[in-house]
């Protein structure tokens, strides 16, 4: 079977990681000195794009640690509109500095309507499930669509029931959970949100429905052969 192709875009209109070379182009075409390359695996794109990370906390940035009894989760969404499914991906960064990823996709009919949005709204979701089942007091949730946080806080309006229900769950999850909000910058090099990007991208082709909710330990760790 063929290697797919990964890659990576270091310097253009969008970078990260991307999963076929029509998008690379979209992000590199016309933007003056642009640097991508392509790759046969995702750990090699990563180390292109200086995101390797060992097993501990090592080079971390502290800001990514999170504090005794709180779970960190960068999540973002895809979606595709020629395999019809919406996709999630989800970084897991623990207080002792392991790192676990996760992806599932989705191609519920009613879902479809907000794209790559339904994605990042499971993308929270699974993590709020996460940090329950592994007995965490308090997530927090790094994102870039306002949406995220703004349908949960009422600052935004549910005009839709997929969005109505996703208000509702957190809120009713956050009577058990303490759920802390920070929005980062999409396509703007953080890190981790990039490699949450680059899970939802991989998890529309190899995803296989929302996964169980699983202990951490039983997740994909980042850096390791598991996680391809």
């Amino acid at each position: 079977m063929a290697s797919k192709k990964y890659y990576a875009v270091k310097k253009g209109k969008n970078t990260g990681i991307f999963f076929n070379w029509e998008e690379c182009r979209l992000s590199v075409d016309g933007f003056p000195g642009a640097e991508y390359k392509g790759f046969s695996s995702r750990e090699e794109a990563m180390r292109y794009l200086g995101m390797e990370q060992s097993e501990d906390s090592e080079g971390l940035e502290p800001a990514d640690i999170p504090p005794e009894g709180r779970l960190l989760a960068y999540v973002d969404g895809s979606y595709e509109d020629s395999l019809k499914k919406y996709a999630f991906g989800c970084v897991f960064i623990l207080p002792d500095g392991r790192i676990y990823t996760e992806y599932g996709n989705g191609d519920n009919p009613q879902s479809l309507q907000h794209r790559n949005v339904t994605g990042e709204m499971l993308g929270a979701m699974y993590a709020v499930r996460t940090a329950m089942k592994n007995s965490f007091q308090e997530l927090e949730i790094r994102y870039d669509y306002e949406g995220i946080e703004k349908w949960v806080t009422g600052e935004w309006r549910s005009r839709t029931e997929l969005t109505q229900k996703y208000a509702q769950a957190m809120r009713e999850w956050s009577k058990g959970i303490r759920i802390l909000f920070c929005k980062v910058t999409a396509h703007s090099n953080v890190r981790f949100n990039e490699l949450a990007d680059a899970l939802a991208k991989e998890g529309l082709e190899c995803g296989d429905g929302v996964p169980p909710v699983k202990m951490l330990e039983d997740m994909k760790l980042y850096g390791t052969d598991s996680a391809e």
